[in-house]
């Protein structure tokens, strides 16, 4: 029954991202089932006089891999997590001279009281990893748990700005269980 009303907030919050992003609903990365993933990609070019004349050309996008927590969640529930997170988002990142930046975000969508080792690991997870020693760009990886009814994310303090919109979405009851 729980199960439900997250696997719910999850389509609900897969619909809010439609906006802007490519999402591919109940995909399975390994064995590890997803709820969605939502792919934002942006490319802006500068032009000297006429549009054949171009300047450079940057690429960012933004991926999100959402999870619905069945169980309580535990540290290696959020490790192996990111370790798929790991293994999969360089299908989506393509290593060129246009590429800027790419940020990463796991959503784990849970209930019910979290460890404070879980959270602890949530809030210190950051990792950033240069393309090339940045001619390439960087990439930029986040976990957060999101925590519908005490309507909270928890993440790196560097990465709240990316969960911003998802947390005033839940606290405005326009995502809700």
């Amino acid at each position: 029954m729980e199960g439900d009303r997250l696997t719910r907030f999850a389509h609900e919050l897969a619909n809010k991202f439609t906006l802007y992003f490519d999402v591919y609903r109940d995909e399975q990365i390994s064995d590890f089932p997803l709820a969605f993933i939502a792919h934002y990609k942006r490319r802006d070019e500068r032009y000297m006089v006429t549009k054949k004349m171009k300047v450079y050309g940057v690429e960012n996008q933004q991926l999100v891999f959402a999870t619905v927590a069945n169980e309580p969640v535990s540290l290696a529930f959020v490790r192996r997590f990111q370790d798929v997170i790991d293994q999969y988002k360089h299908q989506f990142i393509q290593e060129h001279t246009e590429h800027m930046s790419t940020i990463v975000l796991g959503l784990i969508i849970a209930d019910g009281k979290l460890d404070d080792a879980v959270l602890k690991e949530v809030r210190r997870f950051r990792k950033v990893k240069f393309l090339k020693f940045g001619w390439h760009g960087w990439i930029e990886t986040y976990i957060a748990i999101l925590h519908p009814n005490q309507k909270n994310v928890h993440i790196h303090p560097k990465g709240r700005s990316f969960v911003k919109s998802i947390e005033t979405l839940m606290r405005e009851d326009k995502i809700s269980l």
